[in-house]
């Protein structure tokens, strides 16, 4: 072989290495790594020391007593209890005395969906965010675990007065302490990529006694609103193909991604307001030609709510 033809085949197979390299940081950028699957997270836990924490009297409710018993402060979902899904239809009101709010944890671009992704899990949801940003609470709740957790990074689980579980993974800093009560929209930790994490990101996880589910089957990514006051958990409820929603099929599946492409094309009409001193719902109403019902309907928050300074409410 000639130099030339060497040197040809070099630059040829240069080319194609950066080629491969640009769609795999392409591929990346889009979908990045994060989180853990359920069989790392029961081998890893299993060779965790036993948490000795005892619930808190405040996350004591007739909910929580029912389907929890344990409170480990160490372990993403490791329980002392057994699970009582089964073939059972268990039905969850999202708000109750305990609970009266939902706010979006970070709205950003969607990037990655729940399911199988590869030979692993992916348990959660990834959504785009810049270090730093804020991360909120989704319901009123009580922090179980805050700690730098492997795969996870900076970790922060909150186990929530209506019955379900929520985690927030590769933050660059945890705002929360173990047994603190948060409100919905409560400031937990910034945006970041701590732990397996290609990009800066935010990893969402919605569990039930342990097991996760896919989020999009409580929450409407389009609107940041959740699809319905009650969730019903079944056996149904924890597939684990990609992007998971019991009874669409594979085919549908594309049909509704496309349907909700579109709906995402409105999202620029959402109006939010940021909350200033002496603001109120009914000025809020008042001033954007709505009413404090409807501002109450798109938030998930009753009449009565206490309005934080510095957070984001939707008006329309």
């Amino acid at each position: 072989m000639t130099f030339k033809n060497i040197t040809k085949s070099f630059f040829i197979s240069l080319l194609i290495s950066v080629s491969t390299s640009f769609v795999s940081a392409q591929q990346l950028i889009k979908e990045p790594a994060g989180g853990m699957d359920d069989n790392e997270l029961e081998d890893m836990e299993i060779a965790l020391p036993p948490s000795i924490a005892a619930i808190p009297m405040v996350i004591n409710t007739p909910v929580l007593d029912k389907y929890y018993t344990s409170w480990d402060t160490l372990c993403v979902r490791r329980y002392n209890e057994v699970a009582t899904t089964g073939d059972d239809s268990i039905n969850l009101p999202l708000f109750n005395d305990y609970s009266t709010g939902f706010v979006f944890p970070a709205e950003g671009t969607f990037l990655s969906p729940f399911g199988n992704r590869g030979r692993r899990v992916h348990a959660g949801v990834d959504i785009k965010l810049e270090a730093g940003d804020p991360v909120s609470c989704a319901f009123d709740g009580v922090v179980r675990m805050a700690r730098y957790y492997a795969g996870y990074g900076n970790c922060v689980v909150i186990r929530h007065y209506n019955g379900f579980e929520t985690l927030y993974g590769h933050l660059s800093k945890i705002k929360v302490k173990v047994n603190q009560q948060v409100k919905a929209g409560d400031l937990i930790g910034l945006g970041g990529h701590t732990g397996r994490a290609t990009c800066n990101h935010l990893h969402f996880e919605t569990r039930f006694q342990g097991k996760a589910f896919n989020p999009r089957q409580m929450i409407d990514f389009n609107t940041y609103c959740l699809v319905a006051d009650t969730f019903t958990v079944t056996k149904a409820t924890f597939g684990r193909t990609r992007d998971y929603l019991p009874g669409i099929s594979a085919e549908n599946l594309v049909s509704t991604d496309s349907k909700s492409a579109s709906k995402s094309k409105s999202k620029s009409s959402n109006k939010y307001h940021t909350i200033k001193s002496g603001d109120t719902l009914s000025a809020l109403s008042r001033k954007y030609g709505t009413s404090v019902k409807q501002i109450c309907s798109i938030n998930g928050i009753k009449p009565n709510k206490t309005l934080k300074l510095g957070s984001k409410i939707r008006i329309r």
